[in-house]
C-alpha cells in the first residue's frame, strides 16, 4: 500500500496526535462521563444482566472517555461538535433503552453544533 501524504488542508498538519491528559476540557468531560456511569452501573447493577449493562452503560462510558482525550480539532465548531459527542456519551450512559434513539439524534446534535459555531463566529466578527 503506497503511503500517503496529507494536503496542506489537512486540519491537524504535520503535527504529532498526542492526547490531552493534561487538559482541563478533557479532564472534565472524563469525569462527567465516569460520573454518569457509575451512577448508572450502581442503578441498574442488580437489574440489568451484564450484557446489557456492557452495551449500553461501558460502552458509551468508553467512547466518551476515548473521545475527551482525544485531540481537539483545529476549528471550533469541530471542536463543539467533539464536546457536545462526549456529553451525549454521558448522557447515553443514563439513558437505558433510551440509547438507541439517542444514536439516531447524533446528526441533529452535530447539526446544532454548527449552528451554535456560526453564530459564536458571526459574533465574534461582527
Amino acid at each position: 500500500m503506497p503511503h500517503v501524504q496529507p494536503g496542506p488542508d489537512y486540519p491537524y498538519g504535520s503535527t504529532p496526535l498526542r492526547p490531552q491528559w493534561r487538559e482541563r476540557w478533557a479532564l472534565g468531560l472524563a469525569l462527567i462521563v465516569l460520573i454518569c456511569a457509575s451512577g448508572s452501573l450502581l442503578a441498574h447493577r442488580d437489574i440489568w444482566p451484564l450484557e446489557r449493562m456492557a452495551l449500553t452503560i461501558v460502552f458509551p462510558a468508553l467512547l466518551g472517555i476515548t473521545l475527551a482525550f482525544a485531540p481537539d480539532p483545529p476549528t471550533l465548531i469541530s471542536r463543539l461538535a467533539k464536546r457536545l459527542t462526549v456529553a451525549g456519551c454521558a448522557i447515553g450512559t443514563l439513558s437505558g433503552p433510551w440509547l438507541a434513539p439517542m444514536i439516531l439524534a447524533v446528526p441533529a446534535l452535530l447539526a446544532s453544533s454548527v449552528a451554535i459555531g456560526w453564530f459564536f463566529e458571526d459574533r465574534r466578527h461582527g
